[in-house]
């Protein structure tokens, strides 16, 4: 990464806790929300989910995570899982096509419904918590009804076996299917039609995050990529219905980027990532390269990232089964504004005049304002070549001896009568040229 990240101007993110055995196994993602007047987290890992109180000391600026309990164990590993935006629906999908669903309202509801094996793959909670959509193997998209079996519609989704994440909108509106080849089929979520696809991305898409209020949204690619899309303005596509261009593309990763979250408090306007090779970075909306580069005790890939309601905090998981919890300056900034100073006539005129002072000018400056005419600009460089013309080149032997002077004109290169060895060399002694013999670089026909 550039240096530029690492001054000591520049402020750094800071560890503040770290739970090396927060699960056995690795982790699928983390979440963190408002919960009954405090911070709550909720992780899942392959083998299980458990819900954490994130605990804020200021004054002694201290932080730490609370477990309070484990919600659901799974028999096989959990493959993909999504939170609602108030922590209070869970989705998880096990290998063999069990989901998991969990409710935290008035209390902790949990239930486990099997369904054939690939007949449910991923997952994505629809954020009025009435349910999920799912992949089917069977070539469907799937909406199934909150905690029960129910199936509310499914619809035919040819390459529904490429599909390697989902995501709504925030709106709910839209859904968003990621897929192994790197393209992503945008649908809308009221019949599972396709609305635009976007062809911009080259390997399995990892992840995919909305931006808070706007109609764009980020995508992670095993591609070492992160890429900004807009769901409305197409009018520079040559095909309204297909993209092939992102509206900013983010490199910074040497790995596939495997984790992606954003900043709520900011507006969307600050986004953090992970890679596979334990690289977190923190990223304005605007600027292609990150703000800041997150220094981390992980060891293996990181799939799980999130900010804390507050931002002030940031939260990692990796396939190591480590929560990393880290302090993170500045982060909920407003959008950078291009500033422009135009200065008023009093301070146009009192800066005119102070670079007039003739104290301010050194010899044959000319005026500030450059207010020269055309006549005099055009006698000015007549005078100049007058005075070229009118000099005389001094003898090499005597200009050897003369002492330096800075405002002296340059030297001409020698003449051809003159002797080129005293005066690349700078020999005090001339050498007389022999007229019998002729010069070493003249053509001899008797040699």
């Amino acid at each position: 990464m550039d240096d530029s990240m690492n001054d000591e101007d520049i402020p750094k993110a800071r560890m503040v806790g770290k739970y090396e055995k927060a699960h056995n196994r690795s982790l699928v993602g983390v979440w963190s929300f408002r919960f009954g007047g405090q911070i709550g987290v909720i992780s899942v890992s392959h083998e299980n989910s458990k819900l954490w109180i994130l605990c804020e000391n200021r004054a002694e600026d201290s932080i730490f995570l609370d477990e309070k309990m484990i919600l659901t164990t799974s028999q096989t590993a959990i493959q993909s899982a999504d939170v609602s935006v108030d922590g209070q629906y869970v989705v998880m999908v096990g290998l063999n096509s069990t989901v998991y669903e969990v409710e935290l309202i008035n209390s902790v509801k949990t239930m486990a419904v099997d369904f054939d094996y690939l007949e449910a793959t991923f997952c994505a909670v629809q954020p009025k918590k009435t349910g999920y959509i799912t992949a089917a193997y069977s070539g469907f998209l799937k909406e199934i009804r909150n905690c029960s079996k129910e199936l509310v519609r499914q619809e035919a989704f040819p390459g529904v076996r490429q599909i390697s994440c989902l995501k709504f909108s925030r709106d709910g509106k839209y859904l968003a299917v990621g897929q192994l080849d790197g393209g992503i089929e945008m649908l809308h979520s009221e019949d599972l039609k396709s609305y635009h696809k976007y062809e911009v991305h080259s390997m399995r898409i990892r992840k995919i995050e909305f931006l808070p209020g706007d109609e764009r949204f980020l995508s992670g690619c095993e591609d070492r990529l992160i890429k900004l899309h807009s769901m409305s303005d197409f009018a520079h596509e040559a095909d309204p219905t297909r993209s092939t261009k992102a509206v900013r593309v983010y490199s910074a990763h040497d790995a596939p980027v495997t984790g992606l979250t954003i900043d709520e408090k900011s507006g969307g306007t600050r986004f953090a990532s992970a890679s596979s090779s334990s690289q977190i970075f923190i990223w304005h909306i605007e600027l292609t390269t990150p703000i800041m580069s997150i220094v981390n005790d992980h060891t293996s890939a990181i799939a799980a990232l999130s900010f804390s309601p507050t931002s002030r905090h940031l939260l990692s998981g990796g396939d190591e089964g480590m929560l990393q919890i880290f302090n993170i300056p500045g982060v909920g900034e407003e959008s950078p504004q291009h500033m422009v100073f135009y200065p008023t006539v009093e301070q146009a005129k009192a800066e005119t005049e102070h670079l007039e002072d003739p104290y301010y000018q050194q010899e044959n400056e000319p005026p500030s304002d450059y207010s020269q005419s055309a006549a005099e600009s055009q006698q000015y460089y007549t005078q100049q070549g007058e005075e070229a013309s009118d000099y005389q080149p001094e003898d090499s032997s005597t200009a050897q001896y003369q002492e330096y002077n800075p405002y002296a004109e340059p030297r001409t290169p020698p003449q051809e009568e003159e002797d080129i060895g005293d005066y690349v060399y700078n020999t005090t002694v001339p050498v007389e040229q022999n007229g019998a013999s002729p010069q070493s670089n003249e053509y001899n026909p008797e040699v």
